[in-house]
């Protein structure tokens, strides 16, 4: 669909160029045209250059006007990866972390896994972040998206509040939903920020763990002050060939973000729509050409020899 981006220019135009037709009319110069007839010249060759002056005024009025493409739809393609961060915000990640109690106003256990998620962030080029936050329940802080930016100020606001208990089986599902539905790349990976243990129903661990098999998920689980026991979060683990890394500080959670790096990327092919294709080149241009014969036309032998 084409549009006028600004069509006042072409109201305008149009009674300039009424104007201007008039006043080329009112004037013949000959009283009588069959005298230019006798001289054996044909009247459409005598009247070509008015003809293409005014075409040419048209072509650039219009330009003017900014004529585009409506919603022209795109394709970019890139290397990247789908990453979804699950981030526990249960009342138990406002402790300090365990490596930092002997210090005083040592950081929480939120605040040290913000600030190496951030970082994480920051690190990324094209792959696409997607932000999960739970405690009693699971919400769909920001979908995936290439906007680095908006996503780091997501992640910067967790810790200023915090949602209850653990709930750890929501989560994955709620994370495997927006693959599907959003997901773009065939590299997909669910970092998983916890410290908790609390326990998983039985029929929803055997759902979650044929599902991420099924979608080809990577898994890293990154416990903060969470040991390697027999609970139901480390079984979804071990049985989907995840990845479990215990950090009991800063510095091990820094190395656990870093290892993600080595994962491969993939190809994606996003539609970006909503954008307008500019026309009015094409039209000052032509307009700009025929001004351009015009002038040959009338500093030429051309007229003479019609």
């Amino acid at each position: 669909m084409i549009r006028l981006a600004n069509p006042s220019f072409l109201l305008m135009g149009v009674i300039f160029l009424s104007l201007l037709f008039v006043r080329k009319t009112a004037f013949l110069g000959y009283s009588h045209l069959r005298l230019l007839e006798a001289e054996g010249k044909s009247r459409f060759y005598q009247s070509l250059p008015q003809l293409i002056f005014f075409a040419a005024i048209a072509l650039l009025i219009l330009g003017l006007a900014r004529p585009q493409w409506r919603r022209v739809v795109q394709y970019e393609r890139f290397f990247a990866r789908d990453i979804i961060l699950v981030v526990d915000l249960s009342y138990s990640m406002e402790n300090i972390m365990r490596s930092a109690l002997k210090v005083r106003n040592g950081p929480r256990k939120i605040d040290v896994a913000r600030k190496e998620a951030l970082r994480f962030i920051q690190k990324r080029k094209n792959d696409r972040i997607g932000l999960l936050v739970f405690g009693d329940n699971t919400f769909g802080s920001w979908p995936l998206t290439r906007d680095h930016r908006l996503i780091s100020k997501k992640v910067a606001r967790l810790g200023s509040a915090f949602y209850g208990g653990t709930n750890l089986g929501q989560p994955f599902l709620k994370a495997m939903g927006h693959f599907r539905q959003m997901g773009q790349s065939a590299s997909r990976v669910l970092v998983f920020l916890s410290d908790g243990q609390a326990p998983i129903p039985d029929t929803m661990k055997e759902r979650i763990i044929t599902e991420m098999k099924k979608m080809g998920i990577h898994l890293y689980l990154l416990g903060i002050n969470l040991k390697k026991e027999s609970i139901d979060i480390l079984e979804i683990v071990d049985r989907i060939g995840g990845r479990f890394i215990a950090t009991e500080s800063p510095e091990e959670l820094t190395a656990a973000f870093d290892e993600i790096d080595h994962l491969e990327t993939s190809l994606v092919e996003i539609e970006v729509q909503g954008k307008s294709q500019e026309l009015y080149p094409i039209f000052v241009i032509s307009g700009l050409s025929l001004l351009f014969i015009l002038t040959l036309i009338r500093n030429s032998l051309f007229l003479e020899l019609c």
